[in-house]
């Protein structure tokens, strides 16, 4: 995921919504629990692992949330970033 998206992810987090993500490489998923900078915090199975914003992508809606499209339409999404 690139910085808009972290960031964008990482503000969800903050504000206490539950967030899903994919390690592009392992295709393990798991579900966010803190963002730290360039890194993402994951809670996989029965343990916590860091992975790098670069090798991972937001499913936290069963879909890729692009946070590029997000910004050009900020009032048609609810998250926060407009």
């Amino acid at each position: 995921m690139n910085g808009t998206e972290f960031n964008g992810m990482c503000e969800l987090f903050n504000d206490g919504e539950l967030i899903w993500v994919e390690n592009q490489n392992s295709h393990d998923k798991g579900r966010v629990v803190g963002c730290e900078f360039e890194m993402i915090e994951v809670e996989v199975g029965d343990h916590r692992e860091k992975w790098n914003r670069s090798i991972c992508s937001e499913i936290t809606h069963g879909f890729k949330v692009n946070y590029d499209e997000v910004k050009k339409h900020p009032h048609e999404y609810d998250t926060h970033l407009d």
